[in-house]
């Protein structure tokens, strides 16, 4: 995969110098939505007003904590806002187009492997980290993906019809097979009819990069976003939204008027169909990929909200360390922690309602994905939300996210780990390994593959190859997805 113009920069910016360099980029915006006039927020300072966008610099040089980036809105910028200036102490890059702001970003010399998202090493002699292979950047905050494979991932086809899939969790079963767990969308819908037609299926490859088969139908309708993780002793343990209903959704997209393509026509749905955007959560677990699973147990009954994207880790002692999300009108999807006791007994589980990352803007960021690296250094990958026109069409950013924790418990967004924010043809690029390419509309639902070391391999995500634009059921055929796996640089 080819590093994005701008990461080149900042990484050969980084490679050369003890001192810090800044790189500034005009028309764009590093608190857009989340800086209050005159006013600090939790990692966004106000500076000052100032006559140009080099005094804002060299206020965000001169401050006392390390100030990893800058906004200086021109005097042409609408009241209150217009001349001010805000610093940012915290390292995520992700600017979102905005007019009449200039954005600078400090390429500091590393202190620590913190400086390097810890997916690295910091050199001291020459401040510049030494990135572990499966990451890039001058933080080490880019995933460093390889060209793909047109065959890999899971493409569902039924008698000559595709069926859309949306993401999925690959664990490497006692077989030596690689088993995904999906979102799959019956009566060859799309994924805009998600909420309406989603069920959980197991599929098989023989390589974590091969093309994966439906083997199982694990859960039927409605049933969504399962997240499979090993437990304690070897348990298969599955983490998903649910309201099981009926072995058929509520749309059928193989009509006589329907193109039966994988993708959600205007016509394929009923009429006033609720979002059902709002079910519960649960856990279920099995001893092996096959099954039998465990009566599911509902996480958090009392709970009301959108679907919570429930990403756990389960730790040796059989305790859970958990990211999960709610959806707010305004703010998009906002993250929060949560911990368990023990992962089979989720009364135990509890939510905690601190923001984790308050200072990432509209829409904020959803589909987290968690691991432990072989250094016990815990890690999150998203669908990174916050960019251009994000409040009102947060689901054109193609874009990953990530975030380390040194403790499970306080986490820092290191920025885009995927995508290109300076894009404004929105969706995602992947090269091939034949040479072309294609744009992808969105790519989300992320999760990670790992070596038999521990060391990532594979970054699965969902994939929109149809060019639609309207996520609601009543689409224009433009929906269509399958679940892409996209090789890693690894050693």
């Amino acid at each position: 995969q080819i590093m994005p113009s701008f990461l080149l920069v900042l990484a050969t910016l980084a490679g050369a110098y003890v001192s810090p360099v800044v790189k500034t980029f005009t028309g764009y915006s590093q608190v857009s939505n989340v800086a209050q006039p005159s006013n600090d927020t939790t990692t966004t300072k106000f500076l000052g007003e100032f006559d140009s966008a080099d005094d804002c610099q060299q206020a965000c040089l001169n401050m006392k904590d390390r100030c990893w980036s800058f906004t200086y809105h021109t005097q042409d910028y609408p009241s209150p806002f217009a001349n001010q200036c805000f610093g940012i102490v915290a390292p995520r890059f992700s600017p979102t187009p905005e007019n009449e702001t200039v954005t600078g970003v400090v390429v500091w010399p590393c202190r620590d492997d913190t400086d390097c998202s810890m997916n690295g090493q910091c050199d001291l002699s020459s401040g510049s980290c030494k990135c572990n292979p499966a990451w890039s950047g001058h933080r080490c905050e880019t995933l460093n993906l390889l060209p793909d494979s047109r065959h890999s991932g899971y493409r569902g086809v039924d008698d000559g019809h595709n069926t859309s899939s949306w993401g999925g969790a690959v664990l490497k079963g006692e077989d030596g097979k690689y088993h995904m767990w999906a979102a799959e969308m019956t009566e060859h819908c799309g994924i805009g009819a998600w909420a309406q037609n989603s069920r959980i299926i197991r599929a098989v490859s023989d390589t974590p990069g091969g093309s994966y088969v439906r083997a199982q139908v694990v859960y039927e309708v409605f049933s969504h976003e399962p997240e499979v993780v090993r437990g304690p002793n070897g348990e298969y343990v599955m983490y998903f939204t649910a309201e099981l209903r009926s072995e058929h959704g509520d749309c059928n997209c193989c009509r006589n008027e329907s193109k039966c393509d994988g993708s959600t026509g205007p016509e394929d749905c009923p009429d006033h169909l609720p979002l059902r955007d709002e079910d519960p959560s649960y856990m279920a677990y099995a001893t092996s990929p096959e099954g039998p699973w465990s009566e599911p147990e509902q996480l958090w009954p009392k709970y009301t909200g959108s679907d919570t994207n429930f990403a756990p880790i389960i730790l040796k002692n059989g305790s859970v360390i958990a990211i999960w999300r709610t959806w707010e009108d305004v703010r998009g999807s906002r993250c929060y922690l949560a911990t368990g006791d023990q992962w089979n007994d989720t009364s135990t589980y509890k939510q905690v309602m601190v923001e984790l990352f308050p200072d990432l803007g509209p829409a904020g960021t959803e589909d987290p994905f968690l691991y432990v690296d072989p250094n016990g250094v815990y890690h999150a990958v998203f669908h990174h939300m916050y960019g251009y026109d994000t409040r009102y069409h947060w689901w054109l950013m193609a874009e990953g996210g990530h975030a380390y924790s040194l403790d499970g418990i306080n986490w820092t967004y290191t920025g885009i780990a995927w995508g290109d924010p300076f894009d404004r043809k929105r969706g995602n690029v992947v090269n091939y390994t034949d040479g072309s390419t294609f744009r992808f509309t969105r790519r989300e639902r992320p999760h990670l593959i790992f070596d038999d070391d521990g060391h990532v391999s594979h970054l699965i995500t969902a994939a929109q190859y149809g060019f639609g634009t309207n996520p609601g059921a009543a689409n224009d055929n433009g929906d269509a997805s399958y679940t892409l796996v996209q090789e890693v640089a690894h050693a």
